[in-house]
């Protein structure tokens, strides 16, 4: 196909092939396309730089301070890998936008393709594998609890990655190799060309991502709702049944009864409330010690909610970031001329970048989300020359 036929359709969901019919706009002799051009070139720099040092920040905390790797947070390491590759590639972009070409040759632009849609794809798995996960902690916590461990999160984990790999890789690297496709001076993509076909990306990416994430979270909201509910009815009924067994065992003269028994002698009743209190004493402190000895069955309560906090933040960040770009994408794959005539280029731009500041968002979820994560990046940025221990456990 040449590259012609390619600008007739250019597709909004790749910010490579944006500048097909705008490419005199990017880069041209004239001083007000050049400052517009530096301009541009300043905030997606600064963009990028702000994506890249955030990931890493949260890699390096995660390597710091042992106490933040649990089973829940190696899905946070996971989602880190990824959206800092994500601020990387996004570096390519920088300066195609700058320059008005793309700066690489065809076939490492093929290549390039297929690993840049895949490390979006896998972000968007993961989300789903950590929304799977919590809604089996939510509905079976015992066997989840159980048969958690790290092999089990790097298996969900790496699944993530083969899968998305394995799809985009051969959709759009192989099949470019095997038609031996002209990308053109942009490294536009074969499907993007072909708008009812480009409708297989639009939901992959999102779409299939978004419901599926919706269903899960949403009874995961559903059951924590209820539980709740079910908690508070079941607290009500042990206050009402703890006091009915004191005023039955322990009537109100009992205070003057013990009074008078110090002094006189106690009698048969006495002995027997006396022993039935020494009692139960003795089994509530034997069975305390006994449960201190074994090991929890399930999640402690501040560790689901950290989890569901930190999810919930996910979730927010994965809708905000995508939700625009994926409409608009879909209606690109039904009509595109509604898309390419009435949507000004700016805009067009702005919910493309709108997309990747997910890799942006997702960060700052778990800082807000995780108060031990937030004081291991303080530290590391104002203390460490101070004191040379990590900082201890913070509660949630």
């Amino acid at each position: 196909m040449t590259t012609a036929s390619v600008q007739t359709y250019p597709t909004f969901w790749d910010e490579t092939a944006l500048d097909n019919t705008t490419g005199g706009e990017v880069y041209t002799e004239s001083g007000g396309s050049n400052s517009s051009s530096l301009f541009g070139l300043l905030w997606t720099s600064l963009f990028t730089a702000c994506i890249i040092v955030a990931n890493f920040l949260t890699l390096a905390a995660f390597c710091m301070n042992k106490k933040l790797r649990t089973y829940n947070n190696y899905f946070i390491i996971n989602l880190s890998i990824l959206d800092l590759l994500s601020g990387f590639r996004l570096i390519i972009s920088v300066l195609h936008t700058h320059i008005g070409y793309y700066p690489l040759n065809q076939d490492l632009c093929k290549i390039m393709n297929g690993i840049s849609r895949s490390v979006l794809s896998a972000s968007n798995f993961v989300v789903v594998i950590i929304c799977a996960d919590r809604h089996r902690a939510t509905y079976d916590p015992i066997n989840h609890f159980m048969t958690r461990s790290k092999r089990k999160a790097l298996f969900l984990n790496s699944l993530a990655w083969l899968v998305a790999f394995a799809f985009w890789m051969m959709f759009i690297t192989a099949w470019e190799f095997i038609d031996n496709f002209d990308n053109g001076r942009h490294c536009v993509n074969k499907y993007s060309t072909i708008p009812g076909v480009s409708l297989v990306n639009v939901v992959i990416i999102f779409y299939l991502p978004f419901f599926l994430i919706s269903f899960l979270y949403l009874r995961i909201f559903l059951k924590i709702r209820k539980t709740r509910g079910g908690k508070l009815v079941e607290k009500k009924f042990d206050v009402k049944n703890n006091l009915s067994i004191v005023g039955t065992n322990f009537p109100k003269d009992a205070t003057t009864s013990s009074q008078n028994n110090s002094t006189i002698g106690m009698d048969h009743e006495s002995v027997g409330v006396n022993q039935f209190g020494q009692d139960v004493a003795r089994r509530r402190t034997k069975k305390a010690g006994s449960n201190a000895d074994k090991k929890p069955n399930r999640e402690s309560a501040a560790e689901m909610r950290k989890a569901t906090r930190t999810l919930l933040f996910i979730v927010l960040s994965f809708v905000v970031a995508w939700l625009p770009q994926s409409i608009i994408g879909l209606i690109y794959s039904v009509k595109p001329l509604l898309i390419v005539q009435g949507l000004p280029r700016a805009w067009m731009l702005f919910f493309t970048w709108l997309a990747t500041g997910n890799s942006l968002l997702n960060p700052i979820s778990y800082a807000v989300s995780q108060p031990l994560l937030r004081s291991t990046v303080k530290y590391m940025l104002f203390n460490h020359c101070k004191d040379k221990s990590p900082p201890k456990k913070v509660n949630s």
